[in-house]
């Protein structure tokens, strides 16, 4: 029932997205890792490359209002820093004190526009999309989805 009521969800965020695209826009939100598993999927630059890559762990502190993804040897390649922890979409960009930082890439990815938007916060889990943009090379853009991560107090 749960895999059912995710598909339906995840089916529901992505259409809600095309709809809201302008011309010049693409369905930006890759979809959930293979299985539907949980956990924290991206993609980097083309919204429409089939590479997805997966961290190893996410959580989300609600007294911080920050969302850790980690790699398979612990350490921090994701850190979004949000204004709320309700859903709602939190824009990124200056002034809105919502940050998205990919750790990965040298240099690191610091987004200067973009949104993160929570889908779901109950039960002890979170879910939610997001796309990133900056200017510059390398990784200019980054889209992603978490589901059902863990949230912690």
């Amino acid at each position: 029932m749960k895999t059912i009521f995710r598909t339906i969800l995840a089916a529901i965020v992505i259409s809600l997205s095309l709809i809201s695209c302008t011309s010049s826009d693409s369905a930006t939100t890759p979809p959930p890792a293979a299985g539907g598993s949980t956990g924290f999927s991206w993609r980097e630059n083309d919204p429409a490359s089939t590479t997805i890559q997966t961290a190893a762990s996410a959580s989300f502190s609600t007294q911080y209002k920050t969302l850790i993804a980690k790699n398979a040897a612990g350490n921090t390649i994701f850190e979004i820093n949000l204004t709320g922890t309700a859903p709602a979409t939190y824009n990124f960009g200056t002034g809105t004190g919502n940050a998205l930082r990919f750790i990965v890439p040298n240099p690191a990815f610091d987004a200067t526009s973009g949104k993160f938007i929570i889908t779901a916060n109950a039960s002890g889990k979170l879910s939610g999309t997001f796309e990133a943009f900056r200017s510059g090379t390398g990784i200019t853009r980054l889209y992603g989805i978490v589901t059902d991560i863990t949230v912690n107090p």
